[in-house]
C-alpha cells in the first residue's frame, strides 16, 4: 500500500508584496520573474492595474512535479 500524504495550501494566492516579504525575494526581482513566465500569478482579467497575486497553488504543484511523485488531484 502506497502511503497517502495531503497537502493543505492555506493561501493559494498572496499578493506580490506578502510574497516578496515571506521569500526575501526584492520586488524587482519577483516582477521580473513575472515578465519572464518563471512566477505564476493569478489572472487580471480585463483590469490591468489590478492587484498582482502570486499563485502559490501552482507554485506548489510545480514544485510536487519536479520530485519522482506521483500526483493525483
Amino acid at each position: 500500500m502506497r502511503p497517502s500524504i495531503t497537502i493543505v495550501i492555506p493561501e493559494p494566492y498572496l499578493p506580490l508584496d506578502e510574497y516578496c516579504r515571506r521569500t526575501g525575494t526584492n520586488k524587482e526581482t519577483a516582477k521580473n520573474l513575472i515578465e519572464y513566465g518563471k512566477l505564476p500569478i493569478k489572472p487580471k482579467g480585463k483590469h490591468k492595474k489590478a492587484l498582482i497575486e502570486i499563485n502559490m497553488a501552482a507554485l506548489t504543484v510545480q514544485a510536487l512535479s519536479e520530485c519522482d511523485i506521483s500526483l493525483n488531484a
